[in-house]
C-alpha cells in the first residue's frame, strides 16, 4: 500500500487526483509487484481513466483476462465501475485505504472546481456480491495515511 500512496503523491504532483493503485501477484508465499500507477483522470481529460481500471487493463493485457492470483491495492475504495472491472477480471483480492463515504464527506466539505472529489456511494463489496464473484476485501488498510492524500498539495518548486 505504501507504493500506492507514493503513486498517489506523484499523481497529485502532476495535477491529478492523488489516488494510487498497485497490483501484485501471489507466487507461493511471496507477493510480486506487477503494476503501479497514479490517477490520470484530470490530465487525460477522460472521466473513466480511473487508476484501478487502468492497472487492471494493463495486467490483463499481459497475464490474461482472469486474475485470481492477483491483489489490487488502492488508496481509495474502487468505485462501482472499477469494482465491476474487478469482478470481470476475477481479481483474487482487493485492499483499499479510504472508503467512498470518506471521499464523499471530504468532497462535501472541501470540494472545489479543481478537485471535485465526487464519490459513488455504492460499496465495492456490494458490486462484488451482486457480480456473483467472491472477492475478499480488506477495507481501511493504512486509512489514516490514505486520508492525508485528500489534503495533498504538490511541493512548490
Amino acid at each position: 500500500m505504501q507504493l500506492a500512496i507514493d503513486e498517489a503523491r506523484r499523481a497529485g504532483d502532476r495535477g491529478d487526483y492523488p489516488i494510487g493503485a498497485v497490483i501484485t501477484r501471489l507466487v507461493g508465499r511471496r507477493e510480486m509487484v506487477i503494476a503501479s500507477a497514479g490517477n490520470r483522470v484530470k490530465t487525460s481529460g477522460s472521466s473513466i481513466k480511473h487508476v484501478e481500471l487502468e492497472t487492471l487493463k494493463y495486467v490483463c493485457s499481459g497475464y490474461g483476462r482472469y486474475l485470481p492470483e492477483f491483489v489490487l491495492y488502492s488508496t481509495h475504495e474502487p468505485c462501482a465501475m472499477c469494482a465491476g472491472a474487478c469482478v470481470w477480471s476475477r481479481i483474487g483480492a482487493v485492499v483499499y485505504g479510504v472508503s467512498q463515504e470518506d471521499i464523499e464527506a471530504y468532497g462535501r466539505r472541501h470540494g472545489n472546481e479543481f478537485y471535485k472529489w465526487r464519490a459513488c456511494l455504492i460499496p465495492c463489496q456490494l458490486v462484488f456480491e451482486r457480480g456473483n464473484h467472491v472477492i475478499p476485501v480488506t477495507a481501511g488498510f493504512l486509512r489514516d495515511e490514505c486520508r492525508k492524500l485528500f489534503r495533498y498539495k504538490p511541493p512548490r518548486r
